[in-house]
Protein backbone atom coordinates (compact mmCIF):
# COMPACT_ATOMS: atom_id res chain seq x y z
CA UNK A 1 0.00 0.00 0.00
CA UNK A 2 1.59 3.24 -1.03
CA UNK A 3 0.52 6.99 1.10
CA UNK A 4 1.61 9.57 0.00
CA UNK A 5 1.69 12.95 2.32
CA UNK A 6 1.08 16.49 1.62
CA UNK A 7 2.60 18.72 4.24
CA UNK A 8 0.29 21.08 5.50
CA UNK A 9 2.11 24.64 8.15
CA UNK A 10 -1.74 24.17 9.31
CA UNK A 11 -1.17 28.45 9.74
CA UNK A 12 2.51 28.00 11.23
CA UNK A 13 4.53 30.81 10.76
CA UNK A 14 8.45 31.10 10.05
CA UNK A 15 10.33 32.79 12.12
CA UNK A 16 13.91 34.77 10.52
CA UNK A 17 16.53 35.75 12.21
CA UNK A 18 19.87 37.64 12.44
CA UNK A 19 22.29 38.05 15.21
CA UNK A 20 25.04 40.81 15.40
CA UNK A 21 27.81 39.12 17.25
CA UNK A 22 29.29 42.30 18.39
CA UNK A 23 26.53 43.21 20.21
CA UNK A 24 25.39 39.62 20.80
CA UNK A 25 21.65 40.90 19.32
CA UNK A 26 19.14 38.87 17.72
CA UNK A 27 16.97 40.62 15.08
CA UNK A 28 13.73 39.11 13.71
CA UNK A 29 10.78 38.78 12.27
CA UNK A 30 7.35 36.56 11.54
CA UNK A 31 6.09 35.63 8.11
CA UNK A 32 3.64 33.25 6.36
CA UNK A 33 5.82 31.92 4.29
CA UNK A 34 9.79 31.57 3.69
CA UNK A 35 11.38 32.71 0.22
CA UNK A 36 13.16 35.70 -1.41
CA UNK A 37 10.75 38.03 0.02
CA UNK A 38 10.83 37.40 3.61
CA UNK A 39 14.34 37.19 3.50
CA UNK A 40 14.87 40.55 1.68
CA UNK A 41 12.77 42.01 3.95
CA UNK A 42 14.85 40.71 7.68
CA UNK A 43 17.74 42.16 5.47
CA UNK A 44 16.21 45.01 4.82
CA UNK A 45 14.91 45.51 8.75
CA UNK A 46 18.99 45.57 9.48
CA UNK A 47 20.75 46.95 6.76
CA UNK A 48 18.32 50.22 7.34
CA UNK A 49 19.18 50.43 10.88
CA UNK A 50 22.91 52.08 12.33
CA UNK A 51 24.96 50.78 12.34
CA UNK A 52 25.05 48.70 9.70
CA UNK A 53 23.81 51.22 7.05
CA UNK A 54 27.02 53.08 7.51
CA UNK A 55 29.10 50.17 8.14
CA UNK A 56 31.77 49.31 5.53
CA UNK A 57 31.08 45.69 5.39
CA UNK A 58 27.88 43.60 7.32
CA UNK A 59 28.74 40.12 6.86
CA UNK A 60 25.48 37.92 6.06
CA UNK A 61 26.47 34.27 7.06
CA UNK A 62 23.58 32.00 5.22
CA UNK A 63 23.12 28.38 4.52
CA UNK A 64 22.28 27.58 1.48
CA UNK A 65 18.50 27.89 1.62
CA UNK A 66 16.57 28.06 -1.77
CA UNK A 67 15.95 32.38 -0.75
CA UNK A 68 19.75 33.20 -0.58
CA UNK A 69 21.60 30.62 -2.58
CA UNK A 70 23.71 31.05 -5.60
CA UNK A 71 24.91 33.81 -7.37
CA UNK A 72 21.53 35.62 -7.90
CA UNK A 73 20.88 36.07 -4.17
CA UNK A 74 24.72 37.31 -4.01
CA UNK A 75 24.17 39.61 -6.69
CA UNK A 76 20.53 39.99 -5.62
CA UNK A 77 21.84 41.65 -1.87
CA UNK A 78 24.68 43.53 -3.01
CA UNK A 79 22.67 45.24 -6.04
CA UNK A 80 20.00 47.04 -2.92
CA UNK A 81 22.81 47.00 -0.23
CA UNK A 82 26.72 47.41 -1.56
CA UNK A 83 28.29 47.28 1.97
CA UNK A 84 26.34 43.58 2.36
CA UNK A 85 28.76 40.53 2.01
CA UNK A 86 26.88 37.15 1.80
CA UNK A 87 28.73 34.30 3.03
CA UNK A 88 27.52 30.63 2.60
CA UNK A 89 28.19 28.03 4.84
CA UNK A 90 29.16 24.52 3.03
CA UNK A 91 26.93 22.59 1.42
CA UNK A 92 25.78 19.77 3.57
CA UNK A 93 27.08 21.33 6.82
CA UNK A 94 25.44 20.94 9.80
Amino acid sequence: MRVNHDYDRGGALAYLTAYDVHAARVMGRTSPTTGIIPFMDLVTQVMTQESYASATWVFWIVDNGSSHSGKAATDRLTAKFPNAVMVHTPVHAS
